[in-house]
């Protein structure tokens, strides 16, 4: 014996997958969000870093020429 689904069954079992879905997809989209929020931040401090660390190595070389002309 073979049930047959009717349109309306079968709109409702798309409707219940589809939202199914589209909740699991937006708790991914969330996650991702958040974890590209947290990289952003850790590039950022990164980078502030790097120009301090420029800024030293520039301002030593700076002091170190200086030394050296006027000896």
């Amino acid at each position: 014996m073979t049930s047959k689904i009717t349109t309306t069954q079968r709109l409702q079992e798309v409707d219940k997958r589809l939202s199914s879905h589209e909740a699991a997809c937006n708790e991914r989209w969330r996650e991702n969000y958040r974890r590209l929020e947290a990289i952003e931040t850790v590039l950022n401090t990164l980078n502030t870093q790097i120009r301090i660390a420029l800024a030293a190595i520039v301002s030593s070389l700076f002091a170190m020429l200086v030394a050296f002309i006027l000896r």
